[in-house]
């Protein structure tokens, strides 16, 4: 009777667990409200912790300090960003051109805070 009782047991509590992962496509994680910062502005980025991500639009409009770096500005003000060479593939940037930079405030590897750039876009 007790192995029955223990069985009938162990299978009742072990019911939901399993019913948790049928058709989920992941094993949880955190469900809520989204508390990133949206850094959409040189300002805002100049003022955001380390590795916050960015959009930005605006211009780079010279050669920076640095090896890959150039001097990109928006309406609020100008920031170094640290673009690869491999990102322009092919296309060519003129101060005159509106772009779109998508990266990460980097405040650890310089004394001013930067952007590392993971993509960019000519709009």
């Amino acid at each position: 009777m007790r192995i029955i009782i223990a069985s009938a047991l162990t299978l009742i509590l072990a019911a939901p667990a399993s019913a948790a992962f049928v058709g989920s496509s992941h094993f949880g994680g955190f469900q809520g409200p989204d508390t990133v910062i949206n850094v959409d502005t040189v300002a805002k980025a100049l003022q955001a912790n380390d590795e916050a991500p960015v959009v930005l639009e605006g211009r780079i409009i010279s050669a920076g300090p640095k090896r890959d770096g150039y001097v990109f500005e928006d309406s609020t003000g100008k920031i170094n960003i640290a673009l690869e060479g491999k990102l322009f593939q092919g296309r060519t940037v003129t101060p005159a051109h509106t772009v779109r930079i998508y990266g990460e405030v980097d405040t650890k590897h310089s004394r001013d805070s930067e952007v590392e750039v993971e993509r960019f876009e000519i709009l």
